[in-house]
């Protein structure tokens, strides 16, 4: 084949992105666009067993990767045909559609529709890269109803790059910059560490990346759930055991629907349990190790509102929006009495006005109504 001046630079850019340690997701892009494809899927993965270590898409009309990704790794992942033609043939350099029948689009009839409704893909041509057996980079080029299949110059086209890139990825490989994440985006840690609520996020493995004051407080009071070392965990082994499941299921990209989950993490000191929620964190560019997101509420707490947007949602005056936020936390009259510097004759006269300006009939009304209302996760 022939090389004029644009493939001569495409080529050189794949080697150089290997040389300088970058990312091959550009260039990847760069070479959907010189076959024609509709968008290209980039994945480095190990061979042995269903652990992504990188991944990123490109064209496909700025589609949402990460709902893509979940939406897949949920439900799809079993019946895709690439995946399982990777599986049976870990030799194989490329595949596309039609070359093996027991791994054609047309065997999997579910798969390819939500492929097509979703992603708008209709054809398939990808190569596979295994600069070492445990590990594989796969470049999967992907058409529309548009651009239809690889042609057959087009698909020579795709055999020079894959070759060029199989060259590029195992000298990366050599060099240790394969598959190196990006430096991580520190915005879900700046968010977590200004929630009073406490929070942490682990990686695959359980171990944790990051913890929010507000846990590291609660974990120091050693009362049901503790920090040790690199890892959270409850005190009672029967919690810890659903805590550690919760995490490796929230972690698994393949799990399908029951990723995470809820636990209730009990306190030798009598008092309410830890809520505790598990919740995979999406693969986005950039996020690092950072794959489970922990959170655990303290159930012996009262809730909190402000007085100020009280007043703003309900039309109160700041004396009224001050009682109701007091109900809203401590529930009994007296304590809301007490709290305020007011008597129980002032307080009931206020809560008569609340409740006309609320049209509730009762404290439990207007508590309900409260609990609906929007709170501020940074203020108390």
């Amino acid at each position: 084949m022939a090389l004029d001046d644009g493939l001569h630079d495409l080529i050189l850019r794949i080697h150089r992105t290997a040389a300088e340690g970058g990312s091959f997701a550009p260039v990847a892009q760069a070479a959907a666009e010189r076959l024609g494809a509709y968008g290209v899927t980039t994945v480095l993965h190990r061979t042995d067993r269903p652990e992504i270590l990188a991944s990123a898409m490109a064209g496909y009309r700025d589609l949402p990767f990460d709902g893509i990704l979940q939406d897949y790794a949920a439900h799809f992942h079993a019946h895709n045909p690439q995946a399982l033609f990777e599986r049976a043939r870990p030799d194989a350099l490329y595949y596309l559609d039609g070359e093996d029948p027991r791994f054609s689009p047309e065997a999997y009839p579910e798969f390819s529709r939500w492929e097509a409704d979703r992603i708008g893909i209709r054809h398939h041509a990808t190569g596979y890269c295994r600069p070492v057996p445990a590990l594989t980079y796969a470049f999967a080029f992907s058409g529309s109803a548009a651009t239809g299949p690889l042609s057959g110059e087009r698909l020579a086209l795709f055999h020079v790059l894959m070759a060029h890139l199989r060259e590029a990825v195992a000298t990366a490989h050599r060099l240790g910059t394969l598959g190196r994440p990006t430096p991580p985006d520190r915005t879900l840690e700046t968010l977590l560490a200004g929630l009073p609520t406490a929070a942490a996020t682990l990686d695959a493995t359980g171990r944790v990346v990051f913890a929010n004051a507000a846990l590291s407080a609660l974990a120091q009071e050693r009362d049901g759930l503790l920090l040790a070392g690199e890892t959270i965990r409850a005190m009672k082994p029967a919690e810890n055991d659903r805590l550690r499941a919760l995490c490796a299921a929230a972690a698994d990209l393949w799990r399908g629907p029951d990723r995470g989950g809820v636990l209730a993490v009990s306190r030798p000191s009598g008092q309410r349990p830890y809520a505790v929620r598990v919740s995979p964190l999406p693969p986005l560019p950039g996020r690092g190790a950072a794959a489970v997101l922990v959170t655990a509420t303290d159930l012996a707490k009262p809730p909190r509102l402000r007085p100020d947007r009280l007043a703003t949602l309900l039309g109160l005056t700041p004396a009224e929006a001050r009682v109701a936020a007091g109900l809203f936390a401590a529930g009994r009259l007296e304590t809301v009495a007490e709290g305020c510097g007011v008597t129980m004759a002032t307080l009931r006269t206020q809560l008569k006005h609340i409740y006309a300006k609320t049209a509730t009939a009762g404290q439990a009304e207007l508590v309900a109504l409260l609990a609906r209302l929007p709170q501020d996760p940074f203020g108390s």
